[in-house]
């Protein structure tokens, strides 16, 4: 078989006749090329023709009275006829060969390296608003216009360099470092007082300590000076201290004596969606309307390939469990404990530094309410910096 009758197909046929030297005697004389003759028996020869020379050869066949059977079908149009008959084998191929060209030039994974104070999921949303996501450009991503876009949508980035491997964006970053709030060489200020107080104790490690254990201050007194007498002149520069005093706070709370309490689940309720990047289906909802006594819970179960690789399409699943809400009064010493404790919660937050000693709490119950007003003897930090311009002096005299 030559490479052109490859092409164009070949057949093997038996021809079967009283006369087949005549026959093909007739066929070479007719122009018909026969590629291969093999005698079978007196009355049946096998023989290779072109696909084309085979109804001339079966019209000739015809008129003499003999029998022309194919055997075989040889070549690549025959291969290309017999998939031609598979519309699906088709369709898949040229699946294949879209995706072979397509999938290569597009993302469809997102990595984050080198965060360790912004978190990945921030990082990964605010990328997918700049174009960094699934289905992306891999060429696009790489540009250093997405770069910018990044580090304009999340301040709190240094640098950020996106590279590809494969159909995989990883995002590499470097966080901005935490400016530590530092006194300017030529700043100066003092430490005074946050609050009324006295001092417990007091430690200057810059500037002119002016106060003592056992003395009595008041808002805003100097503590520490800036300034210090160096003999020849008055050398000024910021102060640096810690000053411990015994502090009383009072603090004023109110709280109702009744609350809305749930009771046991009458009932439970789910949704289940499908979702897609951004875009949610739901696919099955229970009937019923949940409003905000209903109990919450959201759970989501994205596809995960091997290696770790997580597909941007998850099947979220929301339970609601509704309650009755009802009116229950609140015990007073439970409503009472509640009260002192956020009371010394919130002291604790207005603290610079330090603890609460003693506590005089005072409860005042009145129809539909308790009321706490109590005294709080406490050791705090109460020395704050602050901060002068050059010039000012803050009531001293030099």
């Amino acid at each position: 078989m030559n490479w052109l009758s490859y092409f164009t197909g070949q057949l093997t046929v038996e021809l079967t006749g009283a006369d087949i030297p005549g026959t093909l005697r007739v066929l070479s004389e007719r122009g018909i090329t026969l590629l291969k003759t093999v005698p079978i028996d007196d009355l049946t020869v096998r023989i290779n023709i072109g696909r084309k020379d085979y109804p001339r050869i079966r019209d000739i066949a015809k008129k003499r009275g003999d029998i022309l059977t194919v055997r075989k079908r040889m070549g690549l149009y025959w291969k290309f006829r017999e998939l031609l008959n598979r519309p699906v084998l088709i369709l898949g191929l040229c699946l294949l060969l879209i995706l072979t060209a397509y999938l290569p030039t597009r993302i469809f994974f997102v990595q984050v390296e080198g965060n360790a104070m912004i978190p990945t999921r921030l990082i990964l949303e605010k990328a997918g608003e700049c174009g960094i996501g699934f289905g992306a450009s891999r060429r696009a991503v790489r540009s250093e216009r997405m770069k910018n876009t990044l580090l304009e949508a999340v301040p709190q980035l240094q640098w950020a360099g996106v590279n590809t491997r494969g159909c995989v964006a990883v995002i590499s970053i470097r966080e901005r470092a935490e400016e530590q709030e530092t006194a300017e060489p030529s700043a100066f200020g003092h430490i005074v007082a946050l609050m009324d107080g006295y001092i417990l104790s007091c430690t200057a490690t810059k500037g002119n300590l002016i106060c003592g254990p056992g003395q009595a201050v008041v808002e805003g007194q100097i503590l520490i000076s800036g300034y210090t007498d160096s003999g020849l002149c008055i050398r000024a520069e910021q102060a640096q201290g810690e000053i411990y005093g015994r502090t009383i706070r009072t603090l004023e709370l109110i709280t109702p004596s009744d609350t809305m309490k749930k009771r046991d689940k009458d009932e439970e309720g789910r949704k289940i969606s499908l979702l897609i990047g951004k875009k949610r289906i739901n696919l099955w909802k229970d009937s019923g309307i949940w409003d905000t006594t209903c109990d919450r819970m959201y759970e989501e179960y994205y596809i995960t390939l091997p290696g770790g690789f997580q597909l941007p399409a998850a099947l979220t699943v929301e339970r609601y469990v509704s309650r009755e809400l009802s009116e229950t009064e609140i015990p007073q010493a439970e409503a009472e404990r509640l009260l002192e404790s956020t009371a010394q919660r919130y002291l604790k937050e207005q603290m610079l530094a330090g603890s609460i000693q003693d506590s005089q709490p005072e409860f005042t119950a009145e129809p539909g309410i308790l009321q706490m007003a109590g005294k709080f003897d406490c050791v705090e930090l109460i020395g704050v910096m602050q901060r002068l311009q050059i010039g000012e002096t803050n009531g001293e005299n030099n």
